[in-house]
């Protein structure tokens, strides 16, 4: 680029001429990062990525619209901040690390960023799966590119809307399953399934996001405690019992809950002391349907769905949802 040409940093197009604002995008650049633990804007990593803005930012990391010049295309940047370890100076890039406990959980989070990004890798060319591209360390952290996608978070709508009328939500759960089901082919657990990690990218086709607390199938227990209000299975509640893919059929189900009713279902914990999953009068949806919430919200993994599939097909068949043949072949691989 010549002097009077500069790339956009929010939309990434060539900009030609004394422009202050992007006359593509609208977009004013100050050059400084607008809080001080952010990546500046028009920062380089690995030689090849151009950081834009943030477009979102939580305790553990900052996500940025990014731009690789190599395919001349956009990307997300997610870096690895978790903002109570870490600190950065304004406008400067290598993070500084507390010492101390901080530093040693620094590290163990550290590593367990980088265990995300390879297990979201095996999904690279997946077309309902968030595509990792590549990650590398620099500057003291971690970073994981991504593809950037157009779209609105699940979470997102339902809080607009509410809920979805029946038809569409078990058009997307059987999108969701059927990513889910990949997953599971490949012996991993994604043990974080709710509206806040599904990308809604069409009228009938999602994206699957955040590896953050995936793991391998194994027999044996010891799998850490995270869980999620609402949409976590009773095992997830505890470290020493063995955990499978029956575990993430429970938060489909409690999503598909919530997209029926408008309401997240209760707790695991409370429903073991008082078993009451209650739908709403008013809902318009079949009792063959609400049979099927209820088995994949089982309490007791061995009386769910065995597979994502058997789930999915559940759903095809009682939303009388065209099969074999009809819509969903046109999104199978």
């Amino acid at each position: 680029m010549n002097g009077k040409e500069r790339l956009c940093i929010n939309c990434f197009r060539i900009v030609r001429g004394d422009y202050e604002v992007c006359p593509y995008c609208g977009f004013t650049e100050n050059g400084s990062a607008k809080e001080a633990c952010q990546l500046r804007p028009g920062t380089i990593l690995a030689d090849r990525y151009i950081i834009g803005e943030v477009i979102g930012q939580g305790g553990f990391g900052i996500t940025y619209k990014g731009f690789d010049t190599n395919l001349g295309s956009v990307v997300a940047v997610k870096e690895f901040y978790p903002s109570r370890c870490v600190s950065r100076a304004e406008n400067e890039a290598r993070v500084s690390v507390f010492s101390g406990e901080r530093k040693q959980e620094y590290k163990a989070m550290l590593k367990r960023f980088l265990e995300e990004a390879r297990n979201a890798a095996l999904f690279w060319n997946e077309p309902d799966i968030v595509n990792v591209l590549a990650y590398f360390e620099q500057n003291g952290t971690a970073y994981m590119i991504m593809e950037y996608i157009e779209g609105i978070l699940l979470k997102q709508r339902l809080e607009k809307e509410g809920r979805l009328k029946p038809q569409e939500a078990s058009i997307y759960m059987c999108a969701i399953l059927q990513a889910l089901s990949k997953i599971h082919e490949k012996g991993m657990i994604h043990r974080d399934i709710s509206p806040d990690n599904i990308f809604l990218t069409g009228e009938n086709t999602i994206k699957l996001l955040d590896f953050g607390t995936a793991r391998f199938q194994q027999g044996e227990s010891g799998a850490s405690v995270v869980v999620k209000p609402g949409y976590s299975a009773p095992e997830q509640y505890r470290s020493k019992v063995r955990q499978d893919s029956r575990l993430d059929i429970y938060s489909t189900g409690a999503v598909y809950f919530r997209m029926l009713t408008g309401f997240r279902p209760a707790e695991a914990l409370d429903r073991m002391e008082k078993d009451v999953l209650a739908f709403p009068e008013h809902m318009e949806v079949s009792a063959r349907l609400k049979e099927d919430i209820l088995k994949a919200m089982a309490l007791d993994p061995e009386k769910r769905f065995a597979t994502a599939e058997a789930f999915r097909l559940a759903i095809e068949e009682h939303s009388r949802l065209p099969q074999k043949g009809g819509f969903f072949d046109r999104f199978r691989r």
